[in-house]
């Protein structure tokens, strides 16, 4: 008798337990994703998300920025300036240190994919839109540079090869061979930019490196560097950065979402530079015609994290932004029995 009432008590307790949410919705929490995506985007703050969500026809439209489990807020200082260029900003997210100077000693700190890597994940750099001093490039001339190993990290590059030196390049609709050959350590450089202008878009060069990451590994970890949206911003040409945001947000919608429960994806801001939108009416149209009545503010003291899926729970809250690594690669050591699930009451 008692082999079988066990097991539909067992039962009844399992039945008992609360669902989880975050945000309203059912969540996992201390679920390790089998593949990350962190997006970084220099100049990105919330703020800009109108420039997509008033972007179209329908009210009720929720861009693939909004939608997200959990929002946080960084703190952008590091042990030498207030408000960092988002170049250095991203570093300290990356290595988790505050000690960045813009010099080689930068690229001696340990990344988070390297951590990732230990542990079996696979690991990609996309970069667009950054010069020289944003670019990770840079690390190769160091000589203790633990940032780029090209013998574990494929780093493709949208930029011209200024040196010229490089054999290895890569286009989106390149053959499934040529896409294999461009999925192996090392670094490349995309064929349409090397003219001076990237005649590939971002979200379909990460389309093609994505898909052929996840089909050859287990296991992903891959990078977005942004410096598109902020430069078009520098320029005050808000079509260029809208246009830049929107990539992002196709970007994000290329992904199979359909093992949500393996997939994390992060988006951090860094250098984050507000702008005023119009109230409404004739001003408002200006602006969606021509980009009239934006006033532009100084750079933020503070850049938003967005995160949904596996552990995104980590991303909530206010936090220094070199605490970004401690939370790319942190999950508790197990799971603690919920006694919610055995009260009766």
């Amino acid at each position: 008798m008692n082999r079988i009432l066990i097991p539909l008590f067992a039962l009844f307790l399992i039945s008992c337990a609360r669902v989880q949410t975050l945000n309203l919705a059912p969540h996992n929490y201390s679920e390790r994703p089998q593949h990350i995506l962190w997006i970084q985007v220099a100049g990105f703050s919330e703020e800009h998300i109108p420039l997509l969500r008033f972007n179209v026809s329908e009210a009720a439209h929720k861009t693939n920025l909004e939608q997200v489990d959990c929002v946080g807020k960084m703190w952008n200082y590091n042990l030498y300036q207030l408000r960092p260029d988002a170049g250095k900003s991203f570093l300290s997210q990356i290595n988790g240190s505050q000690n960045i100077k813009g010099t080689c000693e930068d690229y001696e700190n340990t990344p988070a994919w390297s951590y990732l890597q230990v542990i079996g994940y696979t690991v990609g750099v996309l970069e667009s839109g950054a010069n020289k001093d944003q670019s990770l490039e840079s690390s190769l001339g160091c000589s203790n540079n633990k940032t780029i190993d090209l013998a574990k990290t494929r780093y493709w590059k949208m930029g011209p090869d200024a040196a010229g030196t490089s054999q290895k390049t890569f286009h989106y609709q390149d053959s499934p061979e040529q896409a294999r050959a461009a999925a192996v350590p090392g670094l490349y450089y995309d064929r349409s930019c090397q003219k001076g202008i990237c005649y590939s878009t971002l979200s379909n060069n990460f389309k093609t490196m994505w898909n052929q990451m996840n089909k050859d590994s287990a296991k992903t970890f891959f990078i977005v560097r942004d410096f598109n949206f902020q430069n078009a911003l520098k320029k005050k040409d808000i079509s260029l950065a809208k246009e830049a945001l929107q990539e992002i947000d196709r970007l994000i919608s290329t992904i199979d979402r359909s093992k949500a429960s393996e997939l994390l994806i992060i988006v951090s801001g860094a250098e984050a530079l507000p702008i005023e939108f119009p109230l409404q009416g004739k001003a408002w149209s200006d602006f969606e015609k021509s980009g009239k009545n934006i006033i532009y503010k100084t750079s933020s003291l503070m850049s938003p994290v967005l995160a949904t899926g596996a552990m995104s729970e980590n991303f909530c809250g206010i936090f220094d932004e070199s605490e970004m690594m401690k939370r790319v690669i942190y999950k508790p050591e197990g799971k603690v029995l919920n006694y919610d699930a055995v009260n009766p009451f």
